[in-house]
């Protein structure tokens, strides 16, 4: 980590500008605080302080605004807010990880699901607990169906019915059909 942040220095340096603009005398000056500042820019260590900063700046420009300074310090401080935004986009991945995980393990491919399903058949539950509900919602539209087509009373009885009955389809579509005789079974 430098020892002098970038957004340290430009504000260290708009000053200087400002303190030596229409002035080509000063740019002598300048130019050894503009070195003495880039030095720190390129040392690795712990951050420059307040004292440091006003130290490389005073002896030449004893007029250096004060505020600045410590607004330069207060700059090139770590952000304590940039830490645990390490841990968070880890622990983000971490369960973007997971989730993709057991997405994958989710899929409906025997290859897939019948090796999880004998090691660890519990991250195949929400699939599980996914075919039940489709399964049941099937069965609720299709008996919803047939009531109303079988005892119409009139034509919107109809409609209705056909309404239940594309829903149940929906439902019935999501089913997976890929268990159906995979593995076949001695009786």
């Amino acid at each position: 980590m430098p020892r002098l942040s970038n957004r340290a220095y430009s504000l260290l340096d708009k000053e200087l500008k400002r303190l030596c603009e229409g002035k080509p005398a000063e740019q002598i000056r300048r130019n050894i605080v503009g070195k003495r500042l880039q030095k720190m820019c390129e040392q690795e260590g712990a951050p420059a302080t307040y004292a440091e900063l006003k130290d490389a700046v005073d002896d030449i420009f004893p007029e250096f605004d004060e505020k600045i300074l410590k607004q330069a310090a207060k700059l090139n401080l770590p952000n304590p807010a940039i830490r645990p935004a390490k841990w968070v986009v880890g622990l983000t991945a971490g369960v973007a990880a997971l989730v993709g995980g057991i997405w994958f393990v989710n899929l409906p491919y025997p290859m897939v699901r019948w090796p999880v399903s004998k090691v660890a058949p519990m991250l195949l539950l929400p699939s599980f607990m996914r075919m039940d509900h489709n399964y049941r919602q099937t069965i609720i539209y299709t008996e919803q169906a047939d009531q109303l087509i079988n005892n119409a009373t009139s034509a919107a009885d109809f409609e209705l019915g056909a309404d239940k009955s594309a829903q149940a389809q929906k439902h019935l579509d999501q089913l997976p059909v890929c268990y159906l005789g995979y593995y076949p079974q001695r009786y």
